[in-house]
């Protein structure tokens, strides 16, 4: 398969939380995990706290995080980035990915990832408002040639005290009400808020049938694509080459059953696998259902 183009991220968000306590509503639910695309269309979305940022979330999957290496060579004339992570899932239809950067100045390190991610197909939907912090929300369409599918990407970002978030939501059905739920229940994080778990359990389970390419009537749809790291080692190597992969992009939208068929030295094709399993995708379709497909993936790496 060619790899798909790796989409522009920008972020995020909205405020109208339940007033419900966090003991009788959000704990409950918080804890309780998703393990097959039945319970993805299930009504019930989970509260999400992760430790270390400034925001509170219901989310209808839990999702796989990442965290990426952060450089100790900067331009002085950028603000340095002092962590970089984000979470990404599925679920109601809906393809979500929050991405957190944290800085002691994040006002001055927006300017800086706003001049570097410029996507000129975004267009200005409207300001959000909550808890005094003020978001802008962008609206965007995209085509697939490969699976003959047409999505929309909401693109929401905004500054914290220590945070600079960028949020991607993305849907098939360009009204889908999952993106006004989700920011409709997104936060600030109070002192209140108990920090949940943070990523997805393990969905490493082959499904009952896998189909290729040819077989399904809409082929897998990806929406978010990370590139893969250098490792420390891998750099002072000098590695180039490519790490080739076999997965399945399974029916409850998460990256599944990776298999390496060509391998790199040094940690690369685990960087690589790791990237991988971070894809955020609409799943293949059959006769109107969602199913799993294989998929195959490349990673070249360069040192140039």
């Amino acid at each position: 398969m060619t790899n798909p183009r790796k989409l522009r991220r920008l972020p995020l968000v909205f405020f109208a939380m339940l007033v419900l306590s966090q003991s009788s509503f959000g704990i409950d639910i918080g804890r309780r995990l998703l393990t097959s695309p039945d319970d993805q269309n299930n009504s019930s979305w989970l509260l999400f706290v992760p430790e270390d940022e400034e925001f509170t979330a219901v989310i209808p999957a839990w999702p796989t995080a990442r965290s990426y290496p952060v450089s100790t060579f900067y331009k002085t004339d950028r603000e340095r980035i002092l962590a970089h992570r984000d979470y990404g899932g599925y679920g109601s239809g809906l393809v979500f990915v929050i991405e957190s950067f944290k800085a002691e100045q994040p006002q001055r390190l927006w300017g800086d990832l706003l001049k570097s991610n410029v996507d000129r197909t975004l267009v200005f939907e409207r300001d959000i408002t909550f808890d005094g912090v003020v978001a802008r929300q962008y609206k965007s369409t995209y085509s697939s040639h490969y699976s003959n599918n047409t999505y929309t990407r909401r693109l929401v970002w905004f500054v914290t005290k220590e945070h600079v978030y960028f949020l991607t939501l993305a849907t098939l059905d360009e009204t889908d009400p999952a993106v006004d739920r989700f920011l409709s229940l997104f936060r600030l994080r109070s002192p209140q808020d108990r920090t949940t778990r943070s990523e997805a359990g393990s969905f490493e389970t082959i499904p009952d049938k896998v189909f290729t390419g040819n077989e399904v009537t809409h082929k897998a749809t990806v929406v978010w694509k990370p590139e893969p790291t250098y490792t420390e080692q891998a750099r002072a190597h000098r590695v180039v080459g490519t790490v080739a992969l076999k997965a399945v992009f399974a029916a409850n939208g998460y990256v599944t059953n990776i298999i390496a068929t060509q391998e790199l030295k040094d940690g690369m094709t685990e960087a690589a696998i790791e990237a991988a399993r971070n894809i955020r995708f609409f799943p293949a379709e059959k006769d109107g259902k969602p199913v799993s497909q294989w998929m195959t993936l490349e990673y070249n790496f360069n040192l140039f």
